[in-house]
C-alpha cells in the first residue's frame, strides 16, 4: 500500500500522513511499526487533528468544503 504524504503547513515538506484513530487491527499495527501510520487514540473529538508531519512532529486539522469555519 502506498501512504499518500501532505504538504505540513509548518515545515513545509511533503511528510504528512492521515492520523488514524479507533481500535487499529494488524494492518494498521504494521504500517504505525514502519513509520507509514501515526495512531491518535480511541476516539477522534470534534477538532483533533486528522494528520501529522514525519519531518516536524507538527499535527493538523484539514479544512472540510463546505464545514462550517471555526471562530
Amino acid at each position: 500500500m502506498t501512504v499518500r504524504m501532505f504538504v505540513c503547513p509548518a515545515c513545509k515538506e511533503k511528510r504528512g500522513i492521515d492520523i488514524s484513530y479507533g481500535m487499529p487491527g494488524s494492518d494498521l499495527i504494521e504500517q504505525v511499526e514502519r513509520g507509514d501510520a501515526v495512531l491518535g487514540g480511541c476516539m477522534q473529538e470534534i477538532g483533533a487533528p486528522d494528520r501529522q508531519c514525519l519531518a516536524c512532529g507538527h499535527q493538523w486539522e484539514i479544512a472540510r468544503r463546505g464545514a462550517p469555519q471555526q471562530a
